[in-house]
């Protein structure tokens, strides 16, 4: 990763989320030049903002408090949704508890993904199956 870059990457995703859906996708230009973007940015920045998500921005806000209230309650309270295998690895994450390259990050978090309902990727999907918590 590069730590030369002069600004932060602003990329438009509108065409992904246009095409989400579209089983074809991978072969539409616009799509691959949003991908290749993101690519860069990754591999350049280490991160980006996005636009063209189509989230309104009163959602954004709203999540923004939710998280805020979930994150001052005391640990016990975070740990009655605790991230685990059972729960298709959704749920919260401690201080320490997630490691990158054998080191313990020091941050909390709460995983949550597209919820994968039984069978629905076969057997390959079976690690992952589980709804938010």
């Amino acid at each position: 990763m590069a730590t030369d870059f002069k600004s932060i990457p602003i990329i438009d995703i509108s065409p992904l989320v246009a095409k989400c859906d579209d089983p074809k996708r991978v072969q539409d230009p616009d799509v691959l030049e949003v991908v290749g973007q993101l690519d860069q940015a990754c591999r350049e920045a280490g991160f980006f903002y996005v636009k063209g998500h189509g989230i309104p921005d009163s959602l954004i806000k709203d999540v923004k408090n939710v998280s805020h209230k979930f994150f001052d309650l005391p640990y016990e309270e975070k740990m009655k949704i605790k991230l685990s295998p059972a729960a298709g690895y959704r749920g919260y994450q401690r201080i320490g508890e997630n490691i990158t390259k054998g080191i313990p990050d020091m941050h909390e978090a709460i995983d949550c993904y597209k919820e994968i309902t039984p069978g629905m990727y076969g057997a390959l999907g079976r690690v992952i199956e589980g709804v938010n918590q």
